[in-house]
């Protein structure tokens, strides 16, 4: 298991049983313009899924059909598509698209833009924690949100995207070195050279993290390192002391690296504990320029987290970024 935040406290023990998410919008669509949107609720299906439906739905091409980003297939979630409205006959089947009853159009409206993931400002979360509640759970669970308000949560990429044991990632280090992979191994629907590729950035992303977690560098800065401001300033560190006073405060969050072309580069310490992370992984910087690079949050906050009890069971709502990973939040407080 990656290192995480609240190591040092005891974990609950249990098992998810039960997840509702939704995807809370930055600004709500004007309700007039070329594409339309439509709020579906989905239980047990992918994103990739739903999208496909809503193209069925009207006969038009999937490519065509946008969202914010895939979402987890485990439990019940509330998601955000759009399509536009120029070769979409008429607007009706859209409404009763759906796929074995696991899919239900909650709103159909227009707006001037096609849905993305800058139209998402955050996840809002509520999970049911079997068996949590045993043996002091409650208490356990009450310390380990206090820790992660303040300390915050290593923003780890989910293994939804690494593959069951990292394997998309390990077949991305050998396409990205210009290798085939060996003949037993066979792409699915899921997985394409390309995933394995984003596969690699984000494993590659995760042991700079755990890293970081390791040196107890999760809430604090080296020399050199990019971070983000509230505002959406991004600045290098040239004064370690103050920069940590911001971070400490959530004013400001480190930037870790997505490796590839057009990433915005760090100095110093920075720059150095970056190149130790792809010379452990065996990977090049200049293999890594066949994907588009940019920068992820180090660590977020579990906003407006509320803890209760239900006989032995534990209930947790909180608000997350949209690309915080469920399952971090789920080994901070389990740690099964």
């Amino acid at each position: 298991m990656l290192p995480r935040s609240s190591a040092h406290l005891p974990g609950t023990g249990g098992r998810l049983s039960d997840a509702t998410a939704e995807e809370v919008l930055a600004k709500q669509p004007a309700d007039t313009g070329d594409f339309y949107w439509l709020k579906v609720e989905k239980n047990g299906l992918g994103t990739n899924q739903v999208r496909q439906a809503i193209a069925r739905s009207v006969n038009v091409p999937v490519e065509l059909v946008s969202d914010a980003g895939n979402r987890d297939r485990q439990g019940r979630f509330i998601q955000w598509f759009s399509l536009p409205v120029e070769p979409v006959e008429h607007p009706g089947p859209l409404r009763r698209a759906g796929v074995h009853s696991k899919m239900t159009v909650l709103e159909l409206t227009l707006s001037h833009k096609p849905f993305t993931a800058a139209c998402v400002e955050k996840i809002r979360w509520k999970v049911r924690l079997k068996h949590a509640n045993r043996e002091g759970g409650y208490l356990k669970a009450k310390a380990i949100l206090d820790h992660l308000r303040v300390a915050g949560i290593p923003n780890y990429v989910g293994e939804s995207r690494l593959g069951p044991d990292n394997k998309w990632a390990k077949w991305g280090r050998i396409l990205l070195r210009g290798e085939r992979l060996p003949p037993a191994v066979r792409y699915g629907a899921d997985v394409s050279p390309s995933t394995c590729r984003r596969a690699t950035q984000d494993w590659l992303f995760n042991n700079w993290l755990a890293a970081r977690v390791a040196d107890g560098l999760l809430g604090s800065t080296v020399l050199g390192d990019l971070i983000l401001s509230r505002s959406g300033a991004l600045e290098n560190v040239i004064d370690a002391t103050h920069a940590d006073k911001r971070v400490a405060t959530w004013e400001a969050t480190v930037q870790g690296p997505l490796f590839g072309a057009g990433m915005l580069n760090v100095s110093g310490e920075s720059a150095e504990r970056e190149a130790q992370t792809l010379a452990s992984a065996d990977v090049s910087r200049s293999s890594l320029e066949q994907l588009e690079g940019g920068r992820r949050s180090a660590r977020f906050q579990p906003g407006k987290s509320i803890l209760d009890l239900d006989g032995e069971d534990l209930t947790v709502a909180c608000e997350m970024p949209p690309e915080a990973n469920l399952q971090g939040l789920l080994d901070e407080i389990l740690k099964a």
